[in-house]
């Protein structure tokens, strides 16, 4: 490259570690939660449905654990309190007689927990009833 192609490219380079830079600042600033769904037997639970509910905001997430009962949430606002987040395992959907809309029970509560700044945190459900 001559000097005039390496004075072009500088400015395109510092842009990009700059953007890398905040890119891994900003996922310090989230956390993530795994784990693993289980039956009352604690036989893992594929495909089962977990809901995340964020008990500072009142938002929830869902997500389906896959054919080895597992599952994630990732990108979540950090907390220290360890109360912010809750995990639900949910009953299949089923549609109640006489209307058309599907509802699911909590078979499942996992203790409420933390996750702090750039953390990974492992938090399984069990199905509780029978």
């Amino acid at each position: 490259l001559s000097a005039g192609g390496i004075t072009m490219i500088r400015p395109v380079l510092i842009a990009l570690l700059a953007t890398l830079a905040l890119d891994a600042q900003a996922a310090s600033d989230t956390c993530h939660i795994s784990g693993t769904a289980y039956d009352y037997t604690g036989q893992p639970l594929p495909t089962a449905v977990i809901r995340l509910i964020d008990q500072q905001t009142h938002q929830t997430a869902y997500r389906a654990a896959d054919a080895s009962a597992t599952f994630a949430f990732a990108d979540l606002p950090v907390d220290t309190s360890g109360q912010r987040y809750r995990l639900d395992v949910l009953s299949p959907a089923t549609v109640v007689t006489g209307t058309h809309i599907p509802t699911r029970s909590v078979l499942g509560i996992a203790p409420a927990f933390a996750c702090g700044a750039g953390q990974s945190v492992r938090a399984d459900v069990r199905v509780e009833v029978r």
